[in-house]
């Protein structure tokens, strides 16, 4: 390890700040010094075991940067640093709370939202054999799915995916192209994606017209309901913060109805989740709901899997963000055959979409935010409900 690099790291654990440190780093990657950087990542661990633990947040705020200044980098040769600071060994107290499986997902992201699909093919060459940073591909390949990118028809691509599907990866049951009803998910990721905005306006108001054909359920009809299983997987979305604490409060429901309520109106379904005196609707005034487009659901379902309920960067990454959405959507739909695309989209198009929530007695208290699915027939309906947490 060079001078250089030891009398930064000494700086980090020594000095005040790390605003110099941030700095240099910066410095050393305009200068194109990847080996460098990469010593530093490996010498920033090293030093993790020997430094006061009211100082350690100084080393992990500098590693952070350091990765985001590698991704950032115009050179491709930056790229392949990043991949060398992927394959360096972490220790458990390094590493803290996040997984050697979330870091992967982190770095894959770093290169979706900074690096073009170009530069990502070509890094799937350099790996070090079937073994070397499958997850962090693995993932790095749907974050640039659902930014639009087409990948599938790429030798680099096809070749990888085929070991992923081999090895049972739960990524490999999602498709290699984003679907229709998913085209509002670049946008959710920051990507901006004019065609995409008017394909969700267009849905949207096809779905707004689609109301004026609904049945003439009444409001106030008597339905009798009965609770069934809920099948695996359905909170998906909520069923897990990542690595930064407990789910948030949920409530599912799978309900069969009767009589059935084909193209219920939105006030028949506010009438029917009123009465089933849900836990996380108590101490509440009243409940709204309204008709929901299937993109709009998908959207809502995607952020509370990638962002969680309130709102920031705390769950799931995008790639392992995409298969709890399908999962959710498979369960809330009543879909119960493997993931296929093509008869997932027929179930989901076919279903009735509705959003609930519930005001707050109290200023400042969590809101109660909610789906419905009324499946196809009106014969049942599922719900997932979730608390938002202030």
């Amino acid at each position: 390890m060079n001078s250089m690099v030891s009398s930064l790291l000494g700086a980090v654990t020594t000095q005040p700040g790390v605003k110099d440190a941030l700095f240099q780093v910066d410095k050393l990657g305009e200068q194109g010094d990847h080996a460098a950087l990469v010593a530093l990542a490996a010498g920033l661990e090293a030093r993790h075991s020997a430094t006061p633990s009211e100082r350690r947040w100084r080393l992990h705020a500098v590693s952070d940067h350091l990765e985001e200044v590698l991704a950032q980098g115009k050179d491709f040769e930056s790229a392949l640093a990043l991949l060398e600071v992927a394959r360096q060994p972490r220790d458990a107290r390094f590493q803290g709370l996040h997984s050697p499986t979330r870091r992967a997902q982190d770095l894959a992201s770093l290169l979706a939202t900074f690096r073009p699909a170009s530069t990502f093919i070509e890094l799937l060459s350099h790996r070090r054999g079937p073994d070397d940073l499958t997850e962090l591909f693995a993932c790095g390949v749907h974050e640039y799915v659902l930014r639009g990118s087409s990948l599938a028809s790429h030798p680099n691509v096809r070749d990888f995916w085929a070991q992923v599907v081999q090895r049972g990866h739960p990524l490999a049951d999602l498709p290699l192209a984003r679907l229709p009803w998913e085209s509002s998910l670049g946008l959710d990721l920051g990507v901006e994606d004019l065609s995409a905005s008017v394909s969700s306006l267009s849905s949207r108001m096809a779905s707004a017209s689609d109301d004026d054909d609904d049945a003439p359920t009444l409001p106030n009809v008597q339905v009798a309901v009965r609770d069934e299983p809920v099948p695996p997987h359905f909170a998906a979305v909520i069923a897990t913060r990542g690595d930064d604490g407990p789910p948030s409060p949920c409530e599912q429901r799978v309900l069969k109805l009767r009589p059935s309520l084909p193209k219920a109106p939105a006030d028949s379904i506010q009438s029917v989740l009123v009465d089933l005196d849900l836990e996380l609707l108590k101490d509440t005034d009243f409940v709204t709901c309204g008709r929901a487009a299937l993109e709009d659901v998908v959207s809502s379902l995607f952020g509370l899997a990638v962002f969680g309920a309130r709102g920031w960067q705390g769950a799931l990454g995008a790639a392992h963000g995409r298969l709890a959405l399908w999962r959710t959507l498979a369960g809330l739909s009543g879909f119960d055959a493997a993931l296929e695309p093509k008869a997932l989209s027929a179930r989901l198009d076919a279903c009735l979409w509705y959003r609930f929530e519930a005001s707050e007695r109290m200023r400042g208290a969590a809101r109660r935010l909610g789906l419905v699915c009324l499946r196809p027939g009106g014969t049942s309906m599922a719900l997932l409900a979730v608390r938002d947490e202030p």
